[in-house]
C-alpha cells in the first residue's frame, strides 16, 4: 500500500546550524499527518510533555473559525521524522516542498509528524465546517525527542503548565532548562527515587505513598516531600562530604536518597501503629499531613548536624537507621500524632495570679503556609532540643 503524500508549501531557513521551515499547511489534514504525544508514565520514568486537550478551548477556537472573516495567524509549531523530504521549486533554494508521506489508516504512534505547539488550534479547525482552512506552520525534521520537548518548553514558558508537566520537564536531564526551573530538578528527582525507586535496606518506607504523575491515589503530597528534600538538602550533602547537588555523582546521589529513607524508616518503626494507621484522610492520624513532614524535615537535618558533631571533616559519614531510631524515640511520648491536635505552649492569662491557657492547634486548622509550618516544626525542634539537654525546659507564649 502506497502512502499517501501532503504537501506543505514552505520557505527553507538555517537558523543556528539548525535548519527550519515556514509555510502553511491544510488546517483540515494537521490530525492526518501529525499527533499529540501526551503525557504518560511507564513505572519509574515519565514520557511525553502535552497535557490532555480541553475541550472547551477547542470548541471555542471552533466557534471562532467559523466565524465570518476569521483567521489563525499564530503559527504551528510541528516536528516531523526523517522520512519528510523538502522538494525546491526549479532554480530556487530556499522556496520549495515538504512532502510527508502518511497513511491514513495507520495508528497515531505512527504518524511522520508531532504536534509540539498547537493541538487546540488543530483541534478547532479539525472540527469545523470548513472543506480548507490553511493554517501557518513553522517545521523541524528531528528523530530526538528531546529537540521535541526543548522546543515544547520554550514555547509555553510564559504559559501556566500543569504541575505534571513542570515535573516532567524538570526531570529531562537532556534539555535546557531555565533558572527558576532547574531549581524544581533536583528535589523533584530525589522524590522521584523515593516514591518509585528501590532502597538496599528493603522496601523504601515512601514507597508508592507520593501523589505525583503516575501515582493519583498516593497519600502524601509530592510538593511536601520536595519541601523536605530542599531542607535537608545542606545537611545531607555535607554527610556525604559533596559541596552543591550539582556535583553528586549517581553513587552519592544513592546516598542521598539512602539517609533519607533510613530516617523515615526509623520514623515507621518508632511510630509503628500510627504508620500503620496512614490514609489519604488521615481519619486515625496527622504522621504524613504536610505540616508533620515539614516538621520532620527540620527535626532530620537537626539529628543529621548532631550525628556530625564528633566526625571527621571532608569524610563520607552516613547517619543509619539505628541512630535516627534512638534519636526518634528521645521525643516518641511527646507526638501526638494520633490525636486531633498539637499542644504547641501557652497564653499568659490575662488576670493577675491566673493560669496560663494552653495552646494548642487542631490538625484540620493548620495553614499550608510557610508561618504555620514553622510554628509546628519550631515546637517539634524544641521537644528534641530539650530531650537531648541542648537547653532546659521552657514555656513558651503566645500573644
Amino acid at each position: 500500500m502506497k502512502p499517501v503524500i501532503l504537501k506543505i508549501q514552505v520557505i527553507k531557513k538555517v537558523v543556528n546550524n539548525v535548519t527550519v521551515f515556514s509555510g502553511w499547511v491544510e488546517g483540515k489534514k494537521v490530525r492526518d499527518i501529525a499527533k499529540i504525544v501526551h503525557i504518560t508514565r511507564e513505572g519509574k520514568y515519565i514520557h511525553g510533555y502535552q497535557r490532555s486537550e480541553l475541550p472547551k478551548h477547542i470548541e471555542s477556537i471552533k466557534d471562532y473559525v467559523e466565524s465570518p472573516k476569521s483567521t489563525i495567524l499564530a503559527n504551528l509549531v510541528i516536528g516531523f521524522n526523517k522520512s519528510v523530504t523538502f522538494t525546491p521549486l526549479e532554480g530556487q533554494t530556499e522556496f520549495g516542498h515538504l512532502e510527508v508521506p502518511y497513511f491514513p489508516e495507520s495508528p497515531s504512534q505512527e504518524l511522520p509528524g508531532s504536534i509540539v505547539d498547537g493541538q487546540q488550534r488543530s483541534g478547532g479547525v479539525k472540527n469545523s465546517c470548513h472543506e480548507s482552512y490553511p493554517l501557518p506552520v513553522s517545521i523541524f525534521i528531528s528523530e530526538d525527542e528531546n529537540d521535541y520537548i526543548q522546543q515544547f518548553l520554550i514555547l509555553n514558558l510564559g504559559k501556566p503548565l500543569t504541575s505534571v508537566q513542570l515535573n516532567a520537564l524538570a526531570l529531562n536531564d537532556d534539555i535546557y532548562k531555565p533558572p527558576a526551573l532547574a531549581i524544581k530538578a533536583f528535589p523533584l528527582s530525589i522524590s522521584e527515587e523515593l516514591g518509585f525507586g528501590d532502597n538496599k535496606n528493603g522496601t523504601p518506607p515512601l514507597k508508592g505513598l507520593i501523589k505525583s504523575n503516575g501515582n493519583p491515589l498516593g497519600k502524601i503530597a509530592e510538593s511536601s516531600i520536595t519541601e523536605f528534600v530542599s531542607n535537608v538538602e545542606r545537611m545531607i550533602l555535607k554527610s556525604i562530604n559533596v559541596r552543591v547537588h550539582q556535583d553528586l555523582t549517581k553513587e552519592s546521589k544513592q546516598l542521598f536518597a539512602q539517609i533519607i529513607n533510613n530516617f523515615w524508616i526509623a520514623v515507621t518503626i518508632v511510630f509503628e501503629s500510627e504508620w500503620k494507621n496512614t490514609s489519604k484522610s488521615m481519619k486515625d492520624t496527622y504522621i504524613i499531613h504536610g505540616t508533620s513532614i515539614f516538621g520532620f524535615s527540620f527535626l532530620c537535618r537537626h539529628m543529621i548536624r548532631v550525628f556530625l558533631e564528633d566526625k571527621s571533616l571532608n569524610t563520607v559519614n552516613i547517619p543509619t537507621i539505628e541512630f535516627f531510631t534512638q534519636e526518634l524515640k528521645l521525643i516518641s511520648n511527646k507526638c501526638h500524632f494520633s490525636k486531633t491536635s498539637w499542644n504547641l505552649g501557652l497564653i499568659r492569662s490575662d488576670e493577675e495570679g491566673g493560669d496560663d491557657i494552653k495552646f494548642s492547634r487542631r490538625w484540620h486548622d493548620f495553614q499550608n503556609t510557610t508561618s504555620e509550618k514553622q510554628l509546628f516544626a519550631g515546637n517539634l525542634l524544641k521537644i528534641y532540643e530539650v530531650a537531648k539537654e541542648f537547653k532546659t525546659d521552657y514555656d513558651v507564649y503566645f500573644s
